[in-house]
């Protein structure tokens, strides 16, 4: 045997023991990995990192906007943004203190409520930051904050009593801190925040089946603003699709006694027509038990919700009186009557041919159309005395990160597909999107009601399942929901108001 023939072996066999080490190296490794990503802790921390990411975003230089050149300015009362102008000024006279005189409900009676249009919970809890914290940004916008926080944590809880791992209500969750639309609404002062996060609770109380609570819940949300009512809309859907199934799914035996009845003769015709017959009044039985299970069900949810709703309604008009400076008439006492009026505003919010401004379509929400600009700062270079470009240091917008608009309407019937086949975590995606969208839809068809962009929040908690439900299937690619998370991230970024951390 020659040098060369002898020399390959040795060198391969040093190349094998070379490489073997390295190799038990990498897949000690994976395992290791795959053990702790199996841990129970795991995804519990991931949320906890999560709910820390979404906490610092939300509250970062709470203060601003700062003074500038508005017209209250000279108050020393630093500006509001977009709808604060109505509810911080309503929570400045809940809590004693009189609104420049610029400002709304200036010398509106104090100590009561004068935006008589929504109840005053989320008002009453703005005026107890002020309380705590003083008549400034921190004080009107810490409730937000924090009903921000509660309402991440409600989502994760309601995706895991629906039946989800925790590593999907985790990305769920992490899809909900991503979204520019819920940031910029649980760090100013509106009462949306408040309604959506209680909206959760009740949903994850009641998928934990406990309707009672969950009604108790509703009815608090309810008396953050009415539009969390829509919840209802949410159940009806879920428990109407719950018992198709139950039909569906006695009719498949059905089907099958059926088969073997016309393929049969003689006797067996016989025998097969009488197994048809129980057969189908067999499934008849389990389609009028589910209906009568989910059916009071729904129906101790909605009564207690009403009478929650009503109850504290009645509450809070007695502690703090509603106030209507229009008509100069103050609810106490009657929570029907105030009930009637805040309906009765909500119809007289219609739009009128060719009038412009922020208000916009239902269906242009799907497509992130007619932002709202709810507060910018922008700075301006020059150049000899000319001004050559100008870009935004702060920027509020009313906008949904474009990664999950935009895929509301594949995510949502792919939801109701397999939510069809009895996955609960689709579909209480696919109905939360429907029962809380439809009615803005229907309501704009039929009166032409005034709506806008942020009445989608209410929305994005379906939207947040139903996308991650499309990226979380076996049939998916790993490197497609890769794709998703880095688009998602880069959404986030773009929009973030704070263009100067960028």
């Amino acid at each position: 045997m020659d040098a060369d023939a002898r020399e390959q072996p040795a060198g391969a066999g040093t190349a094998v023991l070379a490489g073997t080490p390295r190799a038990s190296r990498s897949s000690r490794l994976r395992a290791r990995g795959r053990r702790v990503l199996r841990s129970r802790w795991a995804p519990r921390i991931a949320l906890c990192v999560i709910l820390a990411f979404s906490l610092a975003a939300k509250s970062y230089d709470l203060s601003r906007p700062p003074e500038s050149s508005h017209p209250c300015a000279r108050t020393g009362k630093p500006n509001l943004i977009f709808d604060e102008a109505y509810y911080v000024n309503a929570a400045r006279v809940i809590a004693g203190i009189n609104p420049p005189k610029c400002e709304s409900y200036h010398n509106a009676p104090l100590g009561k409520d004068p935006n008589a249009e929504h109840p005053q919970l989320a008002k009453a809890i703005m005026a107890g930051g002020i309380e705590l914290f003083g008549d400034n940004p921190v004080g009107w916008r810490i409730g937000s904050v924090i009903f921000g926080a509660i309402a991440l944590l409600a989502l994760y809880a309601m995706v895991r009593a629906a039946g989800a791992s925790a590593w999907l209500g985790a990305g769920v969750a992490a899809v909900c801190s991503l979204d520019n639309l819920m940031l910029v609404h649980s760090r100013i002062g509106t009462l949306d925040i408040y309604a959506v996060a209680m909206m959760l609770v009740a949903g994850a109380l009641y998928m934990r089946e406990r309707p009672l609570l969950a009604g108790l819940a509703l009815g608090v949300a309810a008396c953050m603003k009415e539009v969390a009512l829509s919840l209802l809309f949410v159940l009806i859907l879920l428990e109407a699709l719950r018992i198709a199934r139950v039909w569906m799914r006695s009719g498949d035996g059905l089907a099958a006694v059926a088969g073997r009845a016309v393929h049969g003769s003689g006797a067996a015709v016989v025998e097969g027509a009488g197994a048809l017959a129980t057969a189908g009044a067999s499934r008849a039985r389990a389609t009028a038990l589910a209906a009568r299970r989910r059916g009071g069900r729904l129906a101790l949810f909605a009564i207690s919700g009403a009478v929650a709703f009503l109850g504290l309604l009645w509450l809070l008009d007695v502690l703090i009186p509603a106030y209507d400076p229009g008509t100069h008439r103050v609810y106490a006492g009657n929570p029907i009557a105030h009930f009637i009026h805040m309906y009765k505003y909500a119809l007289l919010l219609t739009s009128k041919p060719g009038e412009t401004g922020i208000a916009s379509h239902p269906l242009a929400w799907l497509l992130n159309e007619k932002a709202i600009n709810y507060f910018q700062v922008t700075v301006s270079t020059l150049v000899d005395g000319k001004v050559v470009g100008s870009h935004a240091t702060i920027s509020f917008q009313g906008l949904m990160n474009p990664f999950i608009i935009f895929l509301a309407i594949p995510a949502t019937f792919a939801a109701v597909a397999t939510g069809w086949r009895g996955d609960e975590v689709a579909a209480l995606g696919a109905c939360w999107v429907l029962g809380t969208y439809l009615p803005f839809l229907f309501g704009d068809l039929a009166s032409n009601r005034v709506s806008y962009l942020y009445y989608m929040l209410i929305v994005m908690p379906g939207l947040y399942i139903v996308t991650v439900k499309l990226f979380s299937g076996r049939r998916m690619p790993r490197a497609a929901a890769l794709g998703w998370a880095i688009a998602l991230i880069y959404g986030f970024i773009h929009l973030y108001p704070f263009r100067t951390l960028l």
